[in-house]
């Protein structure tokens, strides 16, 4: 695929017109209609420019390899089509930088991240609950999932996490360049980011079966979003521990009230509106008693206090770490390394102030 094609399908994959790059870059509308027709090659200078527009690395409009672009699926996307774009290449670049640091710090991990069996159109709530059920006992330990699924996708599975203050929900993808992923809001309150992290894990363990190879469809239909909240309901909230929660707190008549089971939703780090849904599995509760406490617990919402909620790190510790070892290993230049944290020049260079003293000394900690 030649310089051109790849220019332009990286500024359509982002939402903008030649007019728009123009503005942006200082290169004439004329000049980057010849680049992307392949009538003249951009200078380096320029070509730098348009990479960064666009999110790309240089190397991506230089590459032979066959292009395949990878598929963002969506919970709750945003109407505005460039908000989509925008976004989508943001997410992008962040794993593929993610992927880079691994590349040049030796630690590439090959996708582990175990692949569910069974067909699209026969694939049931069933059969996402015991998946769920499965991916629990085998790689989640204590009684509260949601404090260890984040650990435990990124470390066992090598799941790139990142949170943006995006106009969505979350964003999955798996790319056979950079692995799996997943994109958070970061402005979204802890319980949510838990459910919706726990949705997205759904759909990479059903990726092969829900997405087609070539499919380019961002968007799950009703059915997969009802078998992902079916997953992450049951993933989050596990039946014996959530049992003996409940009937802890039962009084003489087998009765529980809103309030403790507000409490015990927090307890395990979701919604009350995904505890109260939880109960028709657990006790056959009918589905319009449930929405008959969802109204009392609206009102109920009123006049309790907010729950208290953590900021997210926007990236991994991971990543991080890999970033800061690349640069004082002179793996990575110092303005890469501001970029690929989101820091200025100046304030990156604090990250080498104190180089000899970290690298020079060695600290022996007895154990034994």
């Amino acid at each position: 695929m030649q310089v051109g094609d790849r220019l332009r399908i990286a500024r359509n994959a982002i939402g903008y017109t030649l007019e728009k790059v123009a503005a942006e870059t200082e290169i004439g509308p004329s000049s980057l209609s010849e680049f992307e027709n392949d009538k003249r090659e951009p200078r380096f200078s320029q070509l730098s420019r348009l990479a960064e527009l666009y999110r790309r690395s240089v190397d991506f409009f230089l590459s032979d390899d066959p292009l395949i672009e990878d598929v963002m699926l969506w919970r709750d996307a945003p109407v505005e089509e460039e908000q989509i774009k925008r976004t989508e290449a943001e997410f992008r670049q962040l794993c593929e930088q993610y992927h880079k640091l691994e590349l040049l710090m030796g630690e590439s991990k090959a996708v582990s991240l175990p692949q569910a069996q069974g067909s699209r159109e026969a694939f049931s709530v069933k059969e996402a609950s015991r998946l769920a059920e499965n991916f629990q006992e085998q790689f989640l330990r204590g009684e509260i999932p949601s404090t260890s699924i984040r650990h435990v996708l990124e470390e066992k599975f090598h799941v790139k996490i990142f949170h943006l203050p995006i106009a969505g929900s979350a964003i999955s993808t798996l790319s056979p360049e950079f692995g799996p992923a997943i994109l958070l809001n970061f402005q979204s309150k802890l319980w949510r980011r838990n459910f919706d992290l726990a949705h997205e894990v759904f759909h990479l363990l059903t990726w092969n079966i829900f997405r087609d190879p070539g499919c380019q469809i961002a968007s799950a239909s009703e059915h997969e979003e009802k078998l992902a909240n079916a997953f992450a309901s049951r993933l989050l909230l596990p039946t014996d521990a959530v049992r003996d929660r409940i009937e802890d707190r039962v009084d003489d008549r087998g009765q529980i009230s809103l309030e403790a089971l507000d409490e015990i939703a927090r307890e395990f780090g979701v919604s009350l509106d995904a505890l109260l849904w939880r109960l028709p599995y657990l006790y056959n509760i009918p589905a319009e008693s449930i929405r008959s406490y969802l109204d009392k617990a609206g009102h109920m919402r009123l006049i309790r206090p907010a729950r208290q909620s953590d900021e997210p790190d926007r990236l991994p510790e991971r990543y991080c770490g890999l970033a800061i070892r690349a640069l004082r290993e002179g793996r990575l230049s110092l303005t890469q390394f501001a970029k690929y944290m989101g820091l200025s020049y100046k304030k990156a260079e604090e990250y080498l102030a104190d180089e000899g003293e970290l690298t020079d000394e060695e600290v022996s900690i007895p154990i034994a």
